[in-house]
C-alpha cells in the first residue's frame, strides 16, 4: 500500500492486500509481488481497462484463477460506479462496518453465491477479520496504517480477530468465547477500548507480532504462557 502514491491505488493495494492476508506471511507476500507487478504502476488505470485475462492460471490456496478474475472484475464494477472503494463503503456506511458490507454484497451479488470468500453473506458469527484489517489500514493513521477515510471514526473499528489476537485473549481472560467468532472480536475489541476509548486498535499490531508471534503465545491459561504475554 505504502509503494503507491495515489489515494485510489493505495486502496486498491490496502483491499488486494487484506483479502488475500491468511496462511503463512512469506507465501502470501509472494503472491501479491505477482499480483501488483502484472498491474503495473498504476493500479487504478489497470482495473478500467479491464482485461484481466493476464490472470489466468493464477491461484492462491482456495481461490483459482476464476475467483480472482471474477474479484477484479467486481473492482472494476466498483470503480465504474463510485470511483473508489472508499466512495463505495462511504455511500453504504451508517455508522457499522458489518451492515456496510452487507449492503455492498446485497448491491452487487444481491442472493447469489459468488465469491463469498471475499464479500462475505450476512453470518452473526463471521468476524470478518481481513475486512476490519482493511478497515484499520483505511482509518486510524500512524507509521503503517494510511488514514485515508474520515468518514468512520476510529473508536468505531472491530479487532481483526486472527489466531494470534484470538490466543492472546484467551490467556488474559479478554474474551469467554471458545472460538474465534464476532461476538469474541466485540469482547476483544471492549477490553481494549478500557486502554483506549478513542483508538482501542492502535495495540492490534504490537498485540499480533510482538505478543503473538514473538512471545508464541499458546491460548491456554498457563501461568507460564500468561507471564510471558504479560512481559511482552
Amino acid at each position: 500500500m505504502h509503494r503507491y502514491e495515489n489515494v485510489i491505488d493505495k486502496e486498491i493495494a490496502g483491499f488486494l492486500a487484506s483479502q488475500f492476508a491468511y496462511g503463512k506471511i512469506d507465501i502470501f507476500k509472494r503472491f501479491l509481488t505477482s499480483i501488483f507487478e502484472h498491474m503495473g504502476i498504476n493500479l487504478l488505470t489497470f482495473i478500467k481497462k479491464g482485461d484481466f485475462s493476464g490472470f489466468d492460471g493464477l491461484y492462491y490456496r482456495f481461490q483459482k484463477d476464476k475467483d480472482i478474475i471474477d474479484l477484479f472484475n467486481v473492482l472494476k464494477r466498483i470503480i465504474d460506479e463510485f470511483g473508489s472503494i472508499g466512495n463505495m463503503i462511504r455511500h453504504f456506511y451508517k455508522g457499522n462496518t458489518r451492515e456496510t458490507l452487507w449492503k455492498a454484497r446485497e448491491h452487487y451479488f444481491e442472493n447469489n453465491n459468488e465469491l463469498t470468500f471475499f464479500f462475505p453473506k450476512p453470518l452473526k458469527s463471521n468476524p470478518l477479520k481481513r475486512w476490519n484489517l482493511y478497515f484499520r489500514w483505511m482509518v486510524r493513521k500512524d507509521e503503517v496504517d494510511s488514514g485515508l477515510w474520515d468518514f468512520i471514526d476510529k473508536k468505531n473499528l472491530i479487532i481483526p480477530l486472527d489466531t494470534h489476537i484470538f490466543k492472546i485473549s484467551k490467556c488474559l481472560g479478554w474474551t469467554g468465547c471458545k472460538t474465534p467468532t464476532y461476538r469474541a472480536a466485540k469482547e476483544i475489541t471492549e477490553v481494549l477500548k478500557e486502554f483506549s476509548p478513542d483508538d482501542p486498535l492502535k495495540y492490534d499490531l504490537l498485540l499480533c507480532h510482538m505478543v503473538g508471534i514473538k512471545a508464541e503465545c499458546t491460548g491456554n491459561k498457563t501461568a507460564e504462557c500468561r507471564n510471558k504475554c504479560i512481559v511482552y
